[in-house]
């Protein structure tokens, strides 16, 4: 059986991570109407890939790089379904979350899933076996936390917006309401708490569905010191936009390490060094206003 949902996720290199999500869709139930694929980079021989449980729509360029925030729009807007479920391509997802999610909308609503971040030696396992080794490894209370995210040393934490892409749940009127993801957000941070952080300035419900999701941990997940550029720039749109800083407790835990000035609530943002070991984009890297860019050290 099909349910009216149409599923799409983006995909750059993990196409074994793709592989794996089809196989995880066709055992699903209900089926999904659709899985929609945006290729971020030109076609692949898994370009034309096909289920026979349900249709596979491919959207690609065939010259260009499509950036994260443009390819999940391009899926979203062309899905042809009303309702609307984004699954990141390396998330495992519970076999009944389209149901879950169905039975769960309402009109004005935005639904998500609970989200654990797990090794890759442990990625590979079973939706089912992963719920298992989670409940043994974390108190009861502690099960909707990440600990990828919750306990690093340096005591930096994303906000919980950052993982509600992971999987989440919207009517295709809703996202079209939202405008989409914001496209003028480059590399990493932000696009994920400026999307929701839209959702609530329209009045939307954020609920959270009792499912969990997990997806393998990445580096670049954790306290993200090492696109310490990109994250200032992004928030520094943010702030633009919506009059406040973005995960303060990142911008907090940049300024006791001396990378960004101390007073940035007050007086904007202002890199002051990098990190060991970033890299600066070169005579492409745009300062901010006033940087003294001997401050800035380019590292190899």
């Amino acid at each position: 059986m099909h349910s009216p949902v149409s599923v799409v996720t983006i995909v750059k290199n993990r196409t074994e991570k793709l592989c794996r999500l089809i196989e995880q869709l066709e055992s699903c139930t209900p089926l999904p109407e659709e899985l929609v694929i945006v290729w971020m980079c030109p076609p692949s021989t898994l370009s034309l890939a096909q289920s026979e449980m349900f249709s596979i729509v491919h959207k690609f360029v065939t010259n260009e790089t499509l950036p994260i925030a443009k390819a999940r729009n391009r899926g979203l807007q062309e899905a042809k379904s009303n309702l609307l479920a984004y699954v990141d391509v390396d998330a495992i997802v519970d076999t009944h979350f389209i149901d879950t999610f169905t039975n769960a909308w309402r009109p004005g609503s935005v639904l998500f899933t609970k989200v654990s971040f797990v090794s890759e030696s442990q990625w590979i396992f079973p939706h089912d076996t992963l719920c298992h080794i989670k409940s043994q490894e974390l108190p009861e209370e502690d099960n909707n936390e990440i600990p990828s995210r919750r306990k690093e040393n340096d005591g930096c934490a994303l906000t919980d917006d950052s993982t509600r892409s992971t999987v989440f749940f919207i009517s295709k009127i809703d996202f079209k309401r939202t405008g989409g993801f914001d496209e003028g957000y480059e590399g990493f941070g932000l696009n994920d708490e400026d999307f929701f952080t839209n959702c609530r300035s329209l009045g939307f419900a954020l609920n959270q569905v009792d499912l969990h999701t997990f997806a393998p941990e990445r580096p670049n997940y954790r306290c993200p010191i090492n696109h310490l550029l990109d994250f200032v720039r992004n928030a520094e749109r943010y702030h633009a936009k919506w009059g406040m800083n973005p995960c303060s407790d990142v911008l907090r835990a940049f300024a006791d390490a001396g990378y960004i000035n101390k007073d940035f609530e007050t007086a904007g943002i202002s890199v002051l060094q990098l990190p060991k070991g970033e890299k600066t984009l070169g005579e492409t890297q745009v300062l901010a206003d006033g940087q003294d860019a001997s401050l800035i050290k380019q590292t190899a």
